[in-house]
């Protein structure tokens, strides 16, 4: 649960918010408190959607489906407007990890566990179908494993009614029929649920592949994986993995070959009811009004669309851009680990200076060419200049719809470009003087963000987990973009000549419905226009951070609990991982590429990159994880982001 924003509404119909929940590609999810006490978790539609055509009709029509569905497995409809300036749809709030969470954390379920899952599961579509709906993305972390079974949720939401376009889904739970551009139906949701049951049982799903491109091609051709599910559940998932939908059992049929399924006061394992009894402890903190002291958030994963080129090119047009089109294509929280180059005692940490003017996660730092200004991105939907002598902030805020998550100051320090939750890029002028523009890139949140260094004009962005690559007007020539059919990404950096691209993702698909991310560093050659192989693994969590040394022979990123330094022509690891206390979230070579900088929860470390040990004390200070670093121009400062809605300008000795 994150922290509520000022900005955030008092009130939304009769109910009162009280947290964030989390955020994805149709709005944000807020909890909430009915005018009786009772918790509900409302759904806000993004802004961004309401000028589709007919938007507003299909989610009133929704709506009134959801509210006939009904029954012991799903978080009924309580609530909704959709005729409100941001509609919002209200359903019953179940403290309780999801399936993916649960296995991610815990192993594969018991048998027993899998079938009662699986009972509960059928019948919550039999609920969902009588009503005319289909869920169309029944995945891992949209089945809650609640104290008194399971409870599917996000049902019905943009498909009754809507076009095929509009379907959306995870590869690995897609239906063979919806991978081959057929809309979703109800013979869809039972192959996806037997997709569902064979992760429970074993850790991942019946089509992995290693990418989201092979994983379709597995759905529609090959034969489900099934080593590991229990032979008297296999028949149970295979009738449910038939090709053809008409193979399929129905709900009720599926419910026959279930079977009886014993009674029990707790259904699943005991890990799996520790994890539901520390959710319940966090929602009697926050009812409470405590707060934890250091706040270290799971980063939610992105949801994975298939991009809306049209939507883009027109945009596009309007700013004068040319685009290149792109295939289509949590952090884990570790036991904490000795810092491998930590001193036992360290001095106390230098003079730092903390920016005070956001109201929620500082998510991104940036120092302009001149070393004289640092702006910073936040999820209150701003993004900020300040004046590194005065320590002040300058001019008002740049404001997007939405939170921001990324920025980029182009290379003469004129122009701001920043990435929001809401979809858009944005170019702000430096100076705080005229009118912003703006591209809606119609594809999801904008993520990550790298300008290439050597030429200035071609920006790359992770879009809704996707790489988009846009040339820019400019003077220089950039090297013409390669295809890079790169997904799940995380994290982008240039090399120094931006020949190279380096991609931080999530890692293979199997991975990120179950949460067991393992990250990966893909390298792309944009003027060979070919993947460089191998790519750069060995991680416990996804890829958080990546960074080139000034002279590009090695490259920095971290994931999970882990630093990794990489030399980029032998693509071979540099000395051990160094081993972080918390999550490692961002990391950083100084100008000179003599120190790396790299986050460890709410503290930063810097190393000697020479000798990999740490150089000077740890800087210490922020109550919430770092979520970003940045060196100024001359390497005498370092500005960090964090959770705690703060950033901070350290002054580093030599």
């Amino acid at each position: 649960m994150r922290p509520l924003s000022p900005a955030d509404p008092p009130v939304i119909g009769p109910y009162r918010p009280l947290a964030e929940l989390g955020r994805g590609g149709m709005g944000r999810v807020l909890l909430c408190s009915g005018p009786d006490g009772r918790l509900v978790a409302v759904k806000l539609v993004h802004a961004r959607l309401l000028g589709a055509p007919g938007y507003r009709d299909r989610f009133r029509a929704e709506v009134a489906a959801t509210r006939a569905v009904s029954g012991a497995y799903t978080a009924p409809v309580i609530g909704a407007d959709p005729d409100a300036p941001m509609p919002w749809l209200a359903s019953v709030y179940v403290p309780a990890p999801s399936l993916g969470e649960a296995v991610s954390a815990t192993g594969p379920l018991p048998e027993a566990a899998v079938r009662r899952l699986a009972a509960g599961l059928a019948a919550a579509l039999r609920d969902i179908h009588r009503a005319g709906l289909a869920h169309r993305d029944l995945t891992p972390r949209n089945v809650l494993l609640a104290a008194d079974g399971p409870k599917v949720i996000d049902f019905g939401i943009a498909s009754a009614g809507g076009s095929s376009a509009e379907a959306t889904g995870t590869p690995a739970f897609m239906a063979p029929e919806q991978a081959e551009g057929g809309p979703p139906t109800a013979a869809g949701d039972v192959f996806a649920l037997g997709s569902v049951l064979v992760l429970a049982c074993t850790g991942h799903g019946p089509f992995d592949g290693p990418g989201a491109m092979q994983t379709l091609y597995n759905v529609v051709h090959a034969e489900p994986r099934l080593d590991g599910v229990p032979a008297a559940l296999r028949p149970i998932v295979t009738a449910c993995l038939a090709k053809e939908p008409g193979d399929r059992p129905s709900p009720d049929r599926l419910l026959a070959l279930i079977g009886q399924v014993t009674a029990t006061a707790r259904p699943w394992s005991p890990a799996v009811h520790r994890l539901i009894d520390d959710r319940q402890a966090d929602l009697a903190r926050l009812l409470s009004g405590t707060r934890p002291t250091v706040v270290e958030p799971a980063r939610a994963p992105r949801r994975r669309r298939l991009p809306a080129a049209g939507a883009a090119l027109t945009a596009a047009a309007l700013l004068g851009l040319a685009v290149w089109a792109p295939w289509p294509g949590q952090a884990r929280t570790s036991t904490p680990k000795p810092a491998a180059s930590a001193a036992s005692a360290t001095p106390s940490p230098p003079p730092s200076w903390t920016l005070r003017g956001h109201t929620s996660w500082v998510m991104a730092v940036a120092f302009s060419p001149d070393g004289k200004t640092l702006v910073t991105a936040s999820d209150d939907a701003t993004a900020r200049r300040w004046d590194v002598a005065t320590h002040s902030q300058i001019g008002a805020p740049d404001r997007h719809p939405d939170g921001v998550a990324s920025l980029a100051i182009s290379r003469d320090g004129t122009a701001l470009f920043t990435g929001g939750d809401d979809g858009y890029l944005r170019i702000f002028p430096m100076s705080g003087k005229g009118e912003s523009s703006g591209l809606n890139l119609d594809n999801g949140s904008v993520g990550a963000m790298a300008l290439a260094p050597k030429h200035g004009n071609l920006l790359a962005m992770e879009t809704g987990g996707r790489l988009q690559l846009f040339p820019l007007a400019g003077k220089d020539k950039p090297p013409e973009a390669a295809r890079v059919p790169s997904g799940n990404v995380t994290e982008l950096a240039f090399s120094p000549d931006s020949r190279i691209l380096a991609v931080g993702t999530t890692g293979t698909d199997r991975d990120l419905d179950s949460g067991n991310t393992k990250g990966v560093v893909e390298l792309w050659d944009l003027v060979a226009k070919r993947h460089v192989t191998p790519d750069l693994t060995g991680y416990n969590g996804w890829i958080e951070g990546v960074a080139f040394s000034p002279d590009g022979h090695l490259l920095a990123a971290v994931g999970g609990d882990m630093v990794r330094l990489w030399d980029v022509t032998g693509h071979q690891p540099v000395g051990a991982p160094i081993r972080c206390r918390a999550s490692c979230r961002s990391v950083a070579f100084s100008p000179d590429g003599k120190r790396l900088a790299y986050s460890d929860g709410p503290d930063a470390r810097l190393l000697t990159t020479a000798d990999r040990k740490q150089s000077g004390p740890t800087l210490t200070g922020h109550t919430g994880g770092i979520t970003s670093l940045a060196f100024s121009p001359d390497g005498t400062l370092l500005a960090t982001g964090s959770y705690d809605d703060t950033a901070r300008i350290w002054q580093l000795t030599p």
